[in-house]
């Protein structure tokens, strides 16, 4: 069953415009708490502004431990041309793209499998204003925690899977992973 639910989920993402991608088992997932620590020295500015992010998804152990719940990983990036490396909308840009690609993804993994946990970048940007902390997440199968606010050190884990943190000059690069069964 789970080898007819990843061929099949492999042939329908094969569809989408994503650069790269790979299989992993949760086990294989590089945990890190000094990325964790980034995320608590507020240096995007959204720890403790979005349940996105630290502290509301939770402890690095509370993080790991969810994510080794499940079976299998799928991580997959954008990579998107920019005009110059100080070309803030053509990020931003790129982000809202990715992000919209991850919800597509999303769709499939739904599709094949049961809750699948979705990570994706840099926090929510569903909603104008959060309203962590003072009431629940109106939309929580839209919001998409990030990957280092789980404490991954996507830099190494692209590495571990063969894919390219950096693909070149001009060029902005994200990474999304769903942990699924």
């Amino acid at each position: 069953m789970l080898y007819m639910s990843k061929f099949s989920i492999e042939q329908e993402i094969k569809l989408l415009p994503i650069h790269e991608y790979a299989f992993l088992k949760p086990e294989e997932v590089i945990f890190s708490e000094e990325v964790r620590e980034i995320c608590e020295g507020n240096s995007c500015g959204m720890y403790g502004t979005s349940w996105a992010c630290p502290p509301a998804v939770g402890s690095l152990e509370e993080c790991q431990k969810q994510c080794l719940e499940y079976e299998d990983t799928f991580i997959f990036t954008t990579a998107t041309q920019i005009k110059n490396s100080y070309d803030v909308q053509g990020w931003l840009e790129a982000r809202i793209q990715h992000e919209k690609l991850t919800d597509k993804v999303g769709e499939v993994f739904r599709k094949y499998t049961k809750s699948p946990l979705i990570l994706s970048t840099e926090g929510c940007n569903v909603c104008k204003n959060c309203t962590y902390p003072n009431e629940p997440c109106h939309f929580p199968k839209k919001m998409y925690p990030a990957t280092e606010g789980y404490g991954i050190l996507v830099m190494r884990q692209a590495q571990l899977c063969n894919m390219r943190y950096n693909n070149g000059a001009n060029t902005v690069t994200y990474f999304s992973m769903i942990f699924f069964n």
